[in-house]
């Protein structure tokens, strides 16, 4: 299973990448929704787990670009230090099948990525 991690800020970004491989997963790591975006387009992804708050477009932008073009397809675990509840609405009205608030709890991170891809 292949997981994309999309994240601006690389100490995030290498800390669930490093985690998520400790467990077998294929990682695809980026810095921002473009990359992504390509990474998207040249790989198959199983499951995504972005970052809202990133520059250009937001997580949230994001997640509205795949609610169009790979809606069902593929699940998208949403994190950010926004823990208001109409970001967390928000991001479930948009397609998002988990929230998780930063810092990140790697385990529950885990076990997230475990219930959604089995």
């Amino acid at each position: 299973m292949k997981v994309l991690v999309v994240d601006d800020d690389q100490l995030t970004l290498q800390a669930i990448g490093h985690c998520l491989n400790q467990e077998g997963y294929y990682i695809s790591l980026s810095e921002d929704v473009t990359k992504a975006l390509h990474v998207l387009e040249n790989e198959k992804i199983d499951l995504i787990i972005s970052d809202i708050m990133m520059p250009h477009i937001s997580g949230l932008g994001f997640l509205s670009v795949l609610k169009e073009f790979y809606f069902g397809k593929i699940p998208v675990i949403l994190i950010s230090s926004l823990d208001k509840e109409d970001v967390i609405a928000n991001s479930h009205s948009l397609g998002a099948d988990k929230f998780l608030t930063k810092p990140i709890d790697m385990k529950e991170l885990l076990q997230c990525v475990n219930t959604i891809l089995k």
